[in-house]
């Protein structure tokens, strides 16, 4: 893909996402969690586990085998999301970290985030926003301490 052409992206339950990576995810997920399904079904039989048991343990098998792929996908395909700024611009933020803090109780101090998480504040540019407000909330607590 060049430059000049510029990706399409879906919407699917609520997150944006690639059509090609999302059909990647497809196909990996279904042969590798089919594949070691039937492989594991057959393994199983092999070493002599009981029949009734073979089924439940074989599903078990498959619905891990489902869970890394859904990891190594998300390894792969890096979240699509894109940061939109519109004229309101750092008032509308404001009132968004206000209905965060009304919703979960003060923001904390972004340098504690999950790796994962402050990869991805940083990413979409919000890390100095979050701080600014951590900060605001620690001078707000001590004015009302002393």
């Amino acid at each position: 893909m060049t430059q000049q052409q510029e990706e399409t992206y879906i919407e699917v339950w609520g997150d944006t996402v690639s059509p090609r990576h999302l059909l990647y995810s497809i196909i990996m997920g279904v042969g590798f969690a089919t594949s070691v399904f039937l492989g594991g079904r057959w393994l199983l039989r092999a070493l002599g586990t009981d029949e009734q048991m073979v089924g439940s343990y074989s599903l078990l098998i498959g619905i891990g085998a489902c869970i890394v792929v859904a990891v190594v996908c998300a390894r792969f395909f890096k979240p699509k999301r894109v940061l939109v700024e519109n004229e309101y611009g750092a008032s509308s933020r404001e009132s968004a970290m206000d209905a965060m803090e009304a919703e979960v109780g003060p923001i904390g101090d972004p340098d504690t985030f999950p790796p994962a998480v402050l990869e991805e504040v940083k990413m979409l540019g919000l890390y100095d926003d979050f701080k600014r407000r951590f900060e605001q909330n620690e001078a707000k607590n001590r004015e009302e301490e002393g």
